[in-house]
């Protein structure tokens, strides 16, 4: 039912900027795939470089985004083979309203047949004791009863003259933002220019010595960080679609079984198609993304800052991975988008919630859920998450070549709702594989109404990784905003350091990292981890409380503030738990919290 805002950017007056956010078109496709490596062979000289002028800047963003193209192109053509492979038809314009039904139909029965019958085989093989079959039953039965009602959700809202009705009632009211954030349709005017350059700052700043006890919740970076996640939602994906039926419908040169799982960018295409289909292919990628992306595009321009998609997650419904970061910074941001409601695809993804064995991705780890996994770090065919590290890699080593020797590039992590579970299985693969290059360092994850995602062992496990360096404190930070659902719906007793059951009990979930749950000022925002044991947390920011009200004053007199009725929808039993989830009434609680030390909450 929602309608992105594709209208161009009406351009800047700037040279460098002009620069930065136009179209990787300069560079060829065949150099790109013959010469960029998974890891660029790209080396920064010893010697205190000079300062990059602006051309050599504009030259370096252009370089990184050819290659996340590519990466991009990559996982765009293995999702044309597969869906070649399987027999699927087209995704573009040519998909009827009949054939999206029929595919979430089929999506709905597959899960059932999965699901349950994961659950024979545990009891018929003695995997399941009583409990942990109970376990089953109650997670299975309730989420097959819950998808039946999104499925039907999502036929109503998807419906052409529903959607026709809701973007001609609504549209100019939601700003033509996406449902996720049409509560407010001014959301991405509420961050201040001098708020985004603090927190830029912030982000590319060298790692605090004393900065281990107590830890800092950094209100400045939380706020940019929650802005570009929600931004993500803004993406039009009808140009990937496109892409990935120009893919499917090239003769290819080989089988699909003989895809690589190189991350070379470009390898996939050089595998598998010849150099002028290559270029229809991406040609088609570029044709319309300039204005898919356009509100994504418009916002990070207006900050300083450049996007690119890094990863589509091996799907074509909306959830992918992309990269922000500043030309001219030193730190980097892997962020992944969050759960469209009218997408049933996402949603069985997020119900998909029988563990699945990690260990061989994640060493260390045990289970995670089976959902969320199967994004990020799939069993069969090229992973997500190595294509992300090759992008970031390719970042770091493009960023670091504009300052001195010896400087590392901070690299953080951020996502909304399944964006965090995403993301919270990716940081810690990257804090466990140690794959992101050279140059670049682990800092914190900053995510946003996380549910749970793997077992107690794993969470341990991912507790002692995070101080496993003694110069680098890390932190991920999972924020909640009131009973937001998704983050505090599910039980939970995987959390508790006093209960627990057996290793396959789906009860037995738990969240990675500290959760803050937030509070308004002057009441201290709550936490709750096992390594809140170890050390305080603060909240903190570099403008005062009497500075940030008076710019939130400002914000509230240009009628930018999200509506109050709309706030009030949180305090409704279970409809205030769905409400509490938007990433909307998410920002208008954390332009609330105090700066003060957080306080432990009790199990």
């Amino acid at each position: 039912m929602s309608s992105s805002n594709v209208s161009k950017d009406s351009g800047s007056n700037g040279s460098l900027l002009n620069g930065l956010w136009k179209q990787p078109t300069a560079l060829s496709v065949s150099d790109l795939i013959d010469t960029a490596g998974p890891e660029s062979t790209s080396q920064p000289t010893p010697e205190a470089p000079k300062p990059r002028t602006q051309g050599e800047i504009a030259e370096s963003t252009k370089r990184i985004k050819s290659k996340l193209r590519l990466l991009q192109a990559d996982d765009i053509a293995q999702l044309g083979e597969d869906r070649k492979s399987k027999g699927y038809g087209l995704l573009g314009t040519a998909v009827t309203y009949g054939e999206t039904v029929s595919f979430n139909l089929t999506r709905y029965i597959r899960y059932l047949f999965d699901t349950w019958s994961t659950f024979v085989i545990g009891c018929i093989t003695g995997k399941l004791n009583p409990s942990e079959a109970f376990s089953v039953i109650f997670f299975s039965a309730g989420a097959s009863a819950v998808l039946i009602l999104i499925f039907t959700w999502c036929t109503i809202a998807t419906y052409p003259p529903i959607v026709w009705a809701y973007n001609l009632l609504f549209g100019n009211i939601s700003g033509h933002l996406s449902l996720v954030n049409s509560c407010n349709p001014n959301i991405f005017k509420c961050l201040t220019q001098e708020q985004s350059e603090v927190a830029k700052k912030k982000l590319g700043a060298e790692i605090d010595p004393n900065g281990h006890n107590p830890r800092i919740f950094d209100l400045d970076i939380a706020k940019l960080l929650l802005q570009l996640s929600s931004l993500m939602y803004e993406r039009d994906i009808k140009p990937m679609h496109n892409a990935v039926d120009a893919a499917r419908t090239t003769s290819t040169s080989q089988s699909s079984s003989t895809i690589t799982r190189s991350i070379t960018p470009g390898a996939v295409l050089n595998n598998l198609f010849a150099v002028t289909d290559i270029t229809k292919i991406l040609n088609t990628l570029d044709a319309d993304s300039a204005a898919g992306e356009a509100p994504i595009h418009k916002f990070a321009k207006e900050h300083g800052i450049c996007f690119a998609t890094a990863s589509e997650l091996k799907t074509t419904s909306q959830a992918y991975c992309s990269l922000f970061w500043d030309p001219t910074g030193t730190w980097v941001l892997v962020a992944f988008k969050g759960t469209d409601p009218t997408s049933f695809d996402e949603w069985t993804t997020d119900f998909t919630a029988t563990f699945e064995d990690c260990s061989e991705d994640i060493p260390g780890f045990r289970f995670v859920h089976k959902g969320f996994k199967d994004r990020i770090l799939p069993s069969t065919g090229r992973q997500p998450y190595h294509s992300i590290a090759a992008a970031v890699r390719i970042v770091c080593d493009e960023l670091v070549k504009g300052h001195a020797a010896g400087t590392k590039i901070n690299v953080w992590f951020t996502g909304h709702s399944l964006g965090t579970a995403i993301a919270s299985l990716a940081y810690a693969k990257a804090l466990v594989a140690k794959d992101l290059g050279p140059y670049a360092i682990l800092r914190d994850a900053y995510v946003y109404a996380t549910p749970i995602c793997a077992d107690v062992h794993s969470r341990l496990f991912f507790d002692s990784m995070m101080q496993e360096d003694p110069n680098v404190p890390r932190t991920l930070f999972r924020v909640t905003n009131r009973n937001d659902f998704v983050a505090t719906g599910l039980p939970e007793i995987g959390d508790s350091r006093t209960r627990g059951l057996g290793k396959d009990n789906l009860f037995n979930f738990s969240h990675l990292g500290v959760e803050i749950f937030m509070k308004d000022h002057p009441n201290p925002c709550q936490v709750r981890g096992d390594q809140v044991r170890q050390f305080k947390i603060h909240v903190k920011s570099a403008f005062d409380e009497s500075m940030i009200r008076k710019m939130r004053a400002k914000i509230v007199a240009r009628g930018y503030n999200q509506l109050a009725v709309l706030g009030w929808l949180q305090y409704i039993p279970i409809i205030g738990r769905l409400a509490a989830h938007g990433t909307t009434n998410y920002w208008e609680q954390l332009e609330r919290i105090g700066l003060l030390p957080c306080v432990e909450q009790s199990d």
